[in-house]
């Protein structure tokens, strides 16, 4: 039943009816809260150098119908390439980016697992596939076409499915195909049939995609969904050629062997309530990564504000405001002595130079990506 033959066309065939995410074409994201896409900040994470906007290179592989337009708001100078399936997701892609006044994003249909005909020699600095891997077949083949057009020192954002954290939904998924159910009408007038207390009203309402067709149509209509175990998905990024640098899903541990060991005993436990969020770079650019983890103890640094904050941090108002949480962890509250700190950074700052009194909050923005710690 989930052949690979078949499987792209039905996935392609769902989103051609179901568009996802379903927002309203005139749905606005706060531009502070794009900070986390930012390409020089990440850049800038994994490799402690200063990458020149105008030459980065952005993938969206499985872009959907939305992420276009808060990648190009967080990297107005890059240029970016949405892939997806369905030319549908694609059509609203476009109309969110231009409604927006967003034109640096390049909106191409295909095939992830057939990127590489399609790109030649191109790479990229950064490919976002988030929440894409678990709906194609030859996941393999996916993982090493991303391994593939990784320029070096590149990194790859992803979302998995963790078994453990879906097992209730696979197994609404499981009744759904057994009762012949295939619209989201019938779905919801099963769930209105549905006793209080029952798995499929608790296993809905504690999601928040339930809310909206084209969410309800992605968690228990979908024609292919596969969910993974730590071990496993660890062994496809290993086969691939990748490895983990940083997982960000809600409640993750920094570092990437105490999150991997904490997963593991929450697998064990069956209490993982999350699914796996990070992300991996190639595995032969870890000496790039080691160098730079090595600098930052042995040599001088320097701190500047994520383009993206230093674009908005004029707008901030007086009363504090938190940016929304997107690397696993509550951001801090910006207050208006937050605001005059961050704004020193507008130019590199030497971290040799900051003042005994403001390193607690300087580290805790530089976690969360306000600022980003560079070399030179």
């Amino acid at each position: 039943m989930d052949g690979s033959s078949t499987v792209p066309v039905r996935v392609k065939a769902h989103y051609e009816k179901y568009v996802y995410p379903g927002f309203p074409r005139l749905s606005s994201v706060r531009g502070c809260d794009t900070y986390a896409l930012n390409l020089e900040a990440l850049w800038a994470r994994f490799n402690g150098e200063r990458l020149d906007p105008q030459t980065g290179q952005i993938l969206l592989a499985g872009s959907g119908s939305f992420s276009p337009y808060p990648t190009a708001m967080a990297n107005p100078k890059a240029r970016i390439t949405a892939l997806d399936l369905s030319t549908a997701n694609l059509h609203r892609a476009k109309q969110h980016t231009w409604l927006h006044l967003h034109f640096n994003v390049d909106f191409l249909a295909g095939d992830l697992t057939q990127a590489i005909h399609l790109f030649g020699k191109k790479a990229f600095h950064f490919i976002d596939c988030y929440g894409v891997i678990h709906h194609i077949h030859d996941d393999l083949a996916a993982l090493q076409t991303l391994h593939a057009l990784l320029k070096p020192g590149a990194f790859a954002r992803l979302m998995v499915y963790s078994r453990c954290a879906r097992r209730f939904i696979q197994s609404a998924r499981r009744a759904m195909r057994i009762l012949g159910i295939q619209d989201v009408r019938e779905v919801k007038a099963l769930y209105r049939k549905a006793k209080l207390g029952s798995r499929l009203r608790e296993c809905l309402d504690a999601t928040h995609e339930a809310a909206f067709d084209s969410g309800l149509a992605d968690l228990l209509l979908h024609p292919y969904a596969k969910t993974y175990t730590l071990n496993e998905l660890l062994g496809k990024l290993e086969q691939a050629g990748l490895e983990p640098l940083w997982f960000i899903h809600p409640g993750a541990l920094t570092a990437v062997n105490a999150e991997s060991a904490r997963l593991r005993n929450l697998e064990i436990e069956r209490t993982l309530t999350v699914n796996f969020a990070l992300f991996v770079g190639r595995k032969e650019d870890a000496p790039l990564r080691h160098e730079w983890d090595n600098a930052k103890a042995d040599r001088e640094t320097w701190l500047s504000l994520n383009p993206v904050m230093n674009k908005f941090l004029p707008l901030f108002p007086v009363i504090p405001l938190r940016p929304a949480p997107r690397l696993g962890f509550e951001n801090p509250a910006i207050d208006l002595p937050g605001k005059f700190l961050l704004s020193r950074f507008n130019k590199p700052v030497k971290r040799s130079s900051i003042k005994p009194a403001h390193r607690e909050t300087v580290e805790k923005y530089c976690q969360a990506l306000f600022l980003m710690e560079t070399i030179r």
